[in-house]
């Protein structure tokens, strides 16, 4: 392994999903919807299902580090395409300030210009005061009541 692709493993990268990584984003919607305190309802089998039907408006991103998966990101397209829904994005504690959250938004931006979007919205928890700061730091804007803020980031 060169020195260049021994700090790309380091700092991790960002890819699509693929079939072999369903159950492992599994596992971290499980914990993540833990640590919200919500009852996950997404389990590997409904998940493969959403990503891989046809004309599906699901998509998933993963960031990897060292060959494993560390985090995700799970979007759906809006009915008229209009928007692109961020609905959940999680990175892993150990992997947490690399940047692996901001690329997985970055390229979720991708998909959604590619795809003819105007903008990504989402929605962080209330609780979050973290996730909200995150979202603002990568020029997002809360649309509505606090206690039921939309985030959106308009797209070149």
């Amino acid at each position: 392994m060169s020195p260049v692709e021994t700090i790309i493993e380091a700092q991790g990268r960002v890819r699509p999903m693929a079939r072999h990584d369903v159950p492992v984003v599994a596992a971290l919607i499980a914990r993540l919807c833990r640590a919200e305190g919500a009852a996950s309802q997404l389990d590997a089998a409904a998940l493969e299902a959403g990503l891989r039907a046809p004309a599906s408006p699901v998509h998933g991103l993963v960031a990897e580090r060292f060959g494993y998966v560390v985090g995700y990101a799970l979007m759906e397209a809006s009915a008229d395409g209009d928007a692109l829904d961020l609905r959940q994005l999680f990175v892993m504690e150990g992997s947490r300030g690399l940047g692996l959250g901001h690329s997985l938004v970055g390229a979720a931006a991708d998909i959604a210009r590619k795809a003819g979007c105007r903008c990504l919205i989402t929605r962080p928890p209330l609780a979050s005061v973290h996730a909200r700061g995150f979202y603002t730091a990568l020029g997002f804007q809360a649309r509505g009541a606090a206690e039921a803020a939309e985030y959106m980031r308009a797209l070149p």
